[in-house]
């Protein structure tokens, strides 16, 4: 069969849904990759008649383990194993915290179920990791998520072992963060303004670390005077901490009330202090992740249809000038054919990526057809 026409054949897609659709895509990138390299490797992989007959058959032992290793991606990238997945890290989580109560503590045979049940989801657990290991081979390495499912594997059955890591075994919780995709944005997000938020913590710090200083000096001997309650700022940790809780705006004004009955104008520096750390730091850090996630969607916008970050942020621009900009019942009409128009470049501008793909394999395919038709030549010579 030409390989051409094997190429055009369809290729199995797992179902995509919102918790599953990166890995999914993955998924049918690696499967596509796979499928090409079997279809392109098939005439030269062949053996002759003669060698098949004294049992030199590599090539179809090559084939059957490709075709197991379809087989266990198209399972663990399916929705239905995603979502099972799922269900066992809820009620493994859930069972942590059941464990916590006295009367769970307190009873052996309870104790014993629940480490059978325990040993079970990591088994389970185990099994789907080495899964994903056997199917993307030295691709998993490279990809973060899954390298931290197998991080928390290890550590659980490290902690089946050594008693004092018990208390880590709660960590698989951490895994939603690799199911769900919402999850994986924010942190993605997170890491991308590392730097940034930083910054703003050594701006925090400082700023703590100045107010600190001058509290201490200010209000040390408050405590031992009887003017306080607890002893906020008789040393320079304690007036960090007490600062740590204003600005947290935890029962701060009682503290402010407290030390104003001696200094009435002590309000002032409390009132200083709460606008620069909890309003105006606290919010900075704020805005940075929402920036941050914009961005975030701005990437996703332009791997979806091949633009660059530019123009994806220009069809960001064109859709809030649009949203502001509809205020009649004729406007909305206009917005309606407007975001048609848009659907249609988005489609031509992803059909013309893949056009593009198509050549580059086309012309791929065909080399490697005249190498193999060259090669069958000379054999024939």
């Amino acid at each position: 069969m030409p390989i051409a026409s094997q190429l055009n054949s369809p290729i199995r897609e797992p179902p995509l849904s919102h918790i599953s659709r990166h890995r999914s895509d993955t998924f049918i990138e690696n499967n596509a990759i796979d499928r090409f390299r079997q279809i392109t490797n098939a005439e030269s992989n062949n053996i002759a008649p003669e060698d098949s007959k004294n049992g030199d058959d590599h090539s179809y032992d090559h084939r059957d383990i490709n075709a197991y290793r379809r087989k266990v991606g198209e399972i663990v990238h399916d929705e239905r194993f995603d979502v099972f997945i799922l269900i066992l890290i809820a009620i493994n989580s859930a069972l942590y915290g059941v464990a916590t109560f006295p009367s769970m503590k307190q009873n052996a045979d309870l104790i014993s179920d629940f480490e059978k049940v325990d040993l079970a989801i990591l088994i389970v657990f185990t099994i789907e990791s080495s899964m994903n290991i056997f199917y993307e081979g030295k691709r998993f390495v490279r990809d973060g998520w899954l390298m931290f499912d197998l991080v928390i594997v290890i550590i659980s059955w490290a902690a089946t072992k050594v008693k004092s890591l018990q208390v880590f075994r709660i960590f698989r919780a951490f895994r939603f963060l690799t199911k769900v995709q919402m999850l994986r944005n924010v942190v993605v997000a997170l890491f991308s303004v590392v730097p940034a938020i930083a910054a703003i913590t050594v701006l925090l710090l400082l700023i703590l670390y100045i107010f600190s200083v001058m509290y201490t000096q200010l209000f040390k001997n408050f405590f031992e005077e009887g003017y306080t309650t607890v002893n906020y700022f008789g040393r320079l940790d304690l007036t960090l901490f007490s600062l740590f809780q204003i600005m947290c705006l935890d029962e701060w004004s009682g503290i402010a009330y407290e030390v104003g009955e001696q200094d009435y104008w002590a309000w002032l520096i409390f009132i200083i202090f709460v606008v620069m750390s909890a309003f105006v730091v606290v919010n900075l850090i704020i805005a940075v992740i929402c920036d941050a996630l914009q961005i975030l969607r701005k990437a996703e916008r332009a791997m979806l249809f091949g633009l660059s970050e530019d123009e994806a942020g220009e069809w960001e621009a064109k859709d809030n000038n649009s949203n502001e900009q509809v205020q009649t019942e004729e406007g909305r009409i206009q917005q309606r054919i407007n975001d048609m128009h848009r659907m249609l470049d988005e489609v031509v501008a992803s059909q013309e990526k893949m056009h593009r793909t198509i050549q580059y394999l086309s012309i791929v395919v065909n080399s490697q057809e005249t190498k193999n038709l060259s090669s069958g030549s000379k054999v024939m010579q």
